[in-house]
């Protein structure tokens, strides 16, 4: 009899069964967790890294709203317009925070569907954050996104007006040596009455180079006479910096265009040493506002007008009658070449104008000094 029970086996195998099937389910269930784990972790970073880089968009979108606004202002030197247009009821800038009723000076939801941006303008820590009055040039964008599941991102980045490293002394400030020919020559490097700024040399070249005058070209400011130093300004690098963000390239000689405006203030850019066989671009009867940037040399025919600021690697020639005037108010840096000097012939009027300086530095992108993500 007993042995009869030993022999029976069918019930251990049930027991095998079931405890096979019991392991089986606590596999499955444990998969199934770990899979939806990872889901929603998967998703969970897939909102936050989506948060963040709509915030990160915010920020582009208030850094170009930012520039745009400061170039239309009646002072683009500094963001105090802009940081006083941003102050809410409280009459205090308070920027980013729960209670804010801050002015955003962008916001948006349409990027992304279920996303939002809102981004908020403060001054620098230098100056402190609800300062309004802007001395250094530098101000903090706060840009803030939120998402699904009360997903948050949060990109803070201190932006900079662009400007020159090192400023021209003069009007005209030339790498090589500078020939002035006839008395309908002019050079003013008083800055205009309008603008209120600093009196600069009417000519400055790099040594050993200097400046020939014939004909008793009329020359002021100061000092009233042509000056020469060390100062060794990289033309070059000013045209790398700047070349990316042209609103127009010239790839030929340019007659009868107008670039930009009195209210809007552009870029052109030339590569005359790529793009010509003579490595020299000729602007004839040309109208301007902005930036000039030539790779090359550069020859001005015919009636010129350019307001803002011209360089050129190589060296500025001008040509034409005693009727095709060149009248460039800003400022202007040539280079060297192995072709000759700068030469300015016939009726040429070059006058220092601060104003129309900055608004052509205002033309371009913010310089971005720092960029953190806040938690």
């Amino acid at each position: 009899m007993n042995l009869k029970r030993l022999s029976d086996e069918s019930g251990l195998i049930l027991i095998v069964a079931l405890t096979l099937l019991t392991a089986l389910t606590l596999a499955g269930v444990t998969a199934f967790i770990v899979a939806s784990t990872d889901v929603k972790v998967g998703g969970n970073v897939r909102t936050t890294q989506t948060a963040l880089q709509v915030a990160m968009a915010g920020a582009e979108h208030a850094r170009e709203t930012l520039r745009a606004s400061n170039s239309a202002s009646s002072d683009s030197t500094n963001f105090s317009e802009e940081l006083a247009e941003r102050v809410g009821a409280n009459g205090v800038l308070n920027g980013y925070s729960a209670s804010t009723d801050d002015s955003p000076i962008v916001s948006s939801n349409t990027l992304i569907s279920g996303y939002t941006y809102t981004a908020y303008l403060t001054n620098d820590v230098t100056e402190g954050a609800s300062n309004t009055m802007d001395s250094d040039g530098k101000v903090m964008i706060t840009s803030v996104a939120t998402g699904p599941n009360n997903t948050t991102s949060i990109v803070q980045t201190t932006v900079k007006l662009y400007s020159f490293s090192t400023s021209s002394p003069a009007a005209m400030y030339s790498k090589d040596n500078v020939t002035l020919n006839g008395s309908s020559i002019s050079i003013d490097g008083n800055d205009n009455s309008s603008c209120g700024g600093g009196n600069l040399a009417p000519v400055y070249t790099m040594d050993p180079a200097t400046t020939t005058t014939n004909g008793s070209p009329d020359l002021s400011g100061s000092p009233s006479t042509p000056q020469h130093g060390s100062t060794d300004i990289d033309l070059q690098a000013y045209i790398d910096a700047i070349k990316g963000s042209a609103n127009y390239t010239l790839t030929e000689d340019s007659s009868g265009s107008t670039y930009g405006s009195s209210t809007n203030f552009v870029t052109v850019y030339a590569d005359a040493l790529g793009t010509q066989a003579d490595g020299e671009l000729r602007l004839n009867n040309v109208d301007g506002y902005g930036i000039l940037l030539v790779e090359g040399d550069l020859q001005l025919a015919g009636n010129i007008n350019w307001n803002g600021i011209i360089i050129v690697t190589g060296v500025i020639t001008t040509s034409g009658g005693g009727s095709n005037s060149k009248n460039i108010l800003g400022q202007v840096y040539s280079g060297s070449s192995s072709l000759g000097d700068s030469t300015i012939n016939g009726s040429v009027v070059i006058g220092y104008h601060s104003c129309n300086v900055k608004k052509a530095l205002s033309s371009q992108p913010l310089k971005m000094v720092n960029w953190k993500q806040d938690y």
